[in-house]
C-alpha cells in the first residue's frame, strides 16, 4: 500500500508538471483598445512600443481602434465602446490594455474590480478621474514634461517671461489643462483655453498677439468649423494658426510642430507603449496588478521646426541640443 501511494503520488506529481508546461507554452492573450484610429502618428507610436517588448514574448494580440479622434460624437464613442467589449468577450484575453483617455473613460472603467487585469497606457487625466488604480488595473500615465518644455522655448527664445495655451475641448485635453494649472514653471501663465469652435480659436490667438510672449498649442483635432458644424482637419487649424500667429507658438507633442509649430518638448508614444508592455507581462507572468504603482516616462525629445524659425524671424542656437526639421 505504501509503494502504490508513492507511485501514485509521483504520477499526479509528474502530470502536473506536464499541465504546468503546457499551460506556460501556450501564448498570452492579451486585447488592445486604441482611443484613436491606426494611422494616427501617436498610436503608431503606441503600437511599435508594444511590439518591441511583446515580439520576443509569447503573447498573441487583437486590436481594437475606437476612432475618437476623427469622430467626437458622445453617441459614436458609446457604440464604439459596446463594439470593443463584444470583441473582448469574443477573444477572451488574459490582459486588457488600453491606450489614452477615451479608452480609459469608455472601456477600461467597465472592467473595474472584476477578475479581467488591466493596464492603461497614454493617460492624460488623473487615474482617480475614472477610479484608478484599483486591486485590477495599473498602467502608464502620460505627464506634462512643462517645465523641460519651458526651459528650451527659453533657449530659443531667451525673453519669453508670459505665455497662454490653448486647445481643443476634448477629454484629452482636460486633462493636459489640469496638470498644466497645477504646475509651477518658470513663466507667468496668463490663461489656458479650451474651445472646439474655430471661430473662438481664432479670436482668441489674434487677442493675445499683444498680451503674451508666446503661446502653448496643446491637442487641435476636435475643433469643428462653425458653419458646417463638421470636424476639421487638424493640419487645416494649424495653417491658419502659424499664418496668424505672430507670436513664438511651442508645443508638448511633436505632431505641432511638423504640422507648423516651432518647437516642442515631448515624451513619445514608444515610450508609453513599451512601457505598458512591460508591465503586461509581468502581469501576465504572475504579478499582481495592485503590486505595480502607477508610473510614468521621464524622458523627453527636443524638437524645433527651422521653416517656423525663420518665418518667425529667430535664430537657432549653433549646437543646440535638439532635432531640427524642415516642413
Amino acid at each position: 500500500m505504501k509503494n502504490f501511494t508513492k507511485h501514485t503520488l509521483w504520477a499526479v506529481a509528474i502530470v502536473l508538471l506536464i499541465n504546468s508546461c503546457t499551460r506556460k507554452s501556450e501564448p498570452f492573450r492579451v486585447f488592445m483598445v486604441f482611443s484613436y484610429h491606426p494611422e494616427y502618428n501617436w498610436v503608431i507610436e503606441e503600437i511599435d512600443g508594444v511590439n518591441e517588448v511583446f515580439r520576443d514574448n509569447e503573447v498573441i494580440t487583437e486590436s481594437f481602434f475606437m476612432d475618437t479622434k476623427r469622430k467626437t460624437s458622445e453617441a459614436w464613442k458609446t457604440m464604439m465602446a459596446d463594439s470593443a467589449m463584444k470583441m473582448i468577450n469574443q477573444f477572451d484575453p488574459d490582459l486588457l490594455m488600453v491606450f489614452d483617455d477615451n479608452a480609459c473613460e469608455y472601456v477600461a472603467k467597465q472592467f473595474v474590480g472584476t477578475d479581467m487585469p488591466v493596464v492603461f497606457c497614454g493617460m492624460n487625466a488623473d487615474p482617480s478621474h475614472y477610479g484608478f488604480p484599483t486591486k485590477n488595473i495599473t498602467g502608464i500615465t502620460e505627464e506634462v514634461p512643462l517645465n523641460g518644455m519651458v526651459e528650451f522655448l527659453q533657449e530659443l527664445v531667451p525673453d519669453i517671461q508670459k505665455v497662454a495655451f490653448m486647445s481643443d475641448q476634448s477629454l484629452t485635453s482636460a486633462g493636459i489643462d489640469e496638470h498644466v494649472r497645477q504646475m509651477e514653471v518658470p513663466v507667468e501663465i496668463l490663461e489656458i483655453r479650451a474651445t472646439n469652435n474655430f471661430d473662438e480659436w481664432k479670436s482668441t490667438i489674434e487677442a493675445w498677439q499683444d498680451q503674451i510672449d508666446a503661446i502653448g498649442i496643446l491637442t487641435y483635432h476636435t475643433i469643428t468649423d462653425t458653419l458646417t458644424g463638421e470636424s476639421m482637419n487638424p493640419s487645416d487649424v494649424m495653417k491658419w494658426t502659424t499664418e496668424n500667429n505672430k507670436l513664438p507658438d511651442f508645443s508638448l507633442f511633436d505632431f505641432a510642430v511638423y504640422d507648423g509649430v516651432l518647437c516642442s518638448y515631448y515624451i513619445p508614444g514608444n515610450e508609453q507603449g513599451s512601457m505598458a508592455a512591460s508591465l503586461a507581462l509581468e502581469i501576465l507572468r504572475g504579478k499582481s496588478p495592485e503590486e505595480i504603482s502607477i508610473t510614468y516616462p521621464t524622458e523627453g525629445i527636443r524638437l524645433v521646426n527651422n521653416d517656423r524659425a525663420q518665418q518667425l524671424g529667430i535664430e537657432i542656437p549653433e549646437g543646440i541640443d535638439a532635432t531640427i526639421i524642415n516642413e
